[in-house]
């Protein structure tokens, strides 16, 4: 069962994350999040809003967005295309991510980014180290941060017990023994959407509000009661569809379809292993 109302809309069932969006942009999709929270020169402020909400201990006053493409040190290596991709005044690195379908191992896939963010701060520190101040580089590179909002069956953020009611999870190098921390330098946050079931008005705190928007907004008529003068109201008004320009929801429109493509095509493999795998079944109880 779906429920949309005028003030909530909290979703039920996961494939309505590919309904048709009303009057707000889909952000649970690469193409919504990238053009309403990743547009350099315009999204920095409200990117900086969500950054300082998800990770308070950061406290963020400037952000400015890199290049999302990454290349390897070998041809082997091949490209990364980052979603979101920024850097605050202290030089930490901000890799954000959206993944809406299932992926194996995209745990490990958040590790092999964010070590892909230590290589370009090696790659830039050699260099300028070496020409600036005649030295090799110390491997001292600023905090990553890998910021992964995750809209599919996981238990990367909680399984079972007390555990299975979180919606974040923020990993880091830690003791085994004594749990102390092995310093900030790699951080791995998971957001948990497919598994946030709140509607508006049950949100706690302007964290939860800006997770329910990035899940629900594209389901809504309106915006929520109660926003106005907070940094919500900025979110929900850049990701109003009615104010783009023509050439902005073409673009749009264009990026989602090819990401419904990829998505169909991913099902429809899915589906075709499973009757495979069926019908292999069946042949084998027919022979014994």
């Amino acid at each position: 069962m779906n429920r949309h109302e005028k003030n909530g809309g909290c979703i039920q069932d996961a494939e309505v994350v590919a309904e048709e969006p009303k009057e707000y942009a889909n952000l649970t999709y690469d193409s919504g999040f990238k053009i309403v929270l990743g547009t350099k020169g315009k999204s920095e402020g409200l990117l900086m809003a969500l950054l300082n909400r998800l990770l308070p201990e950061a406290g963020i006053v400037d952000l400015w967005y890199l290049p999302p493409e990454h290349f390897g040190d070998s041809e082997e290596d091949g490209k990364s295309v980052f979603d979101v991709y920024c850097e605050d005044r202290s030089g930490t690195r901000y890799l954000i991510e959206m993944q809406m379908w299932t992926q194996h191992y995209f745990h490990k896939r958040a590790v092999y980014y964010a070590a892909r963010s230590v290589m370009d701060q090696a790659r830039e520190e050699r260099k300028y180290q070496k020409k600036k101040l005649q030295r090799r580089w110390d491997y001292n590179f600023a905090p990553v941060y890998v910021i992964c909002f995750l809209n599919f069956p996981t238990e990367i953020v909680g399984s079972t017990g007390a555990d299975a009611e979180r919606h974040t999870a923020h990993y880091v190098f830690r003791s085994i023994e004594s749990g102390r921390q092995l310093g900030d330098n790699v951080n791995l946050v998971f957001i948990d959407l497919y598994r946030f079931r709140k509607d508006y008005d049950e949100c706690i705190d302007m964290k939860e509000k800006w997770i329910f928007s990035l899940k629900n907004m594209h389901l809504l008529k309106e915006q929520p009661a109660g926003i106005e003068g907070t940094e919500l109201e900025e979110l929900y008004q850049e990701a109003y569809m009615a104010r783009w320009a023509p050439d902005k929801i073409d673009k749009y429109r264009k990026l989602m379809t090819r990401e419904d493509e990829i998505l169909n095509s991913m099902r429809e493999q899915r589906e075709d292993a499973y009757r495979e795998g069926l019908e292999q079944g069946l042949e084998q109880g027919l022979e014994q």
